[in-house]
């Protein structure tokens, strides 16, 4: 019975102990040191539900979301309708100045570039253009220091 006992005592000294530090923050940084300061200061900070788009980190409107981007596309008509049926998404955006090319994800075609410029108003990377080659110098023309940086399509 005593060795039960002194078990059982070991245990929720045990427990007690890992309460306390889970309670205490465990590892916290101390509180004079600069990642404490810089946590207290800057609470995070999340879009709402209905945010058209990511933060960007400047205004241009990098890195895309290729999510948003797709879902941009399917909604321009225009552009999308001249997309094989079997595409399911757009991948491998590369992006600059408020610029970005993407490639479409299809299962019976080839892929096409898909040309995009940011509106920094809305937030909203708007469809563009689209073709195989030549891209960028349709009837929506990007500068060729932008083009450098984009798909080969462009």
């Amino acid at each position: 019975m005593t060795f039960i006992s002194q078990r059982n005592n070991l245990f929720g000294l045990l427990f007690s102990a890992t309460v306390v530090v889970a309670a205490a923050g465990g590892c916290a940084p101390a509180a004079d040191t600069p990642e404490a300061t810089a946590s207290a200061s800057a609470p995070a900070v999340s879009a709402p539900a209905d945010s058209p788009a990511p933060a960007a980190s400047a205004d241009d409107g990098c890195p895309p979301d290729v999510n948003l981007m797709y879902e941009w596309l399917k909604a321009t008509p225009a552009i999308f309708n001249e997309i094989d049926k079997s595409v399911t998404g757009i991948g491998e955006p590369r992006c600059a100045d408020g610029w970005s090319t993407a490639m479409t994800v299809v299962k019976n075609a080839d892929p096409l570039v898909v040309l995009f410029k940011y509106e920094p108003n809305t937030g909203k990377w708007i469809p563009v253009g689209l073709g195989s080659d030549g891209v960028c110098d349709g009837a929506v023309k990007v500068p060729e220091a932008v083009q450098a940086k984009l798909h080969p399509g462009c």
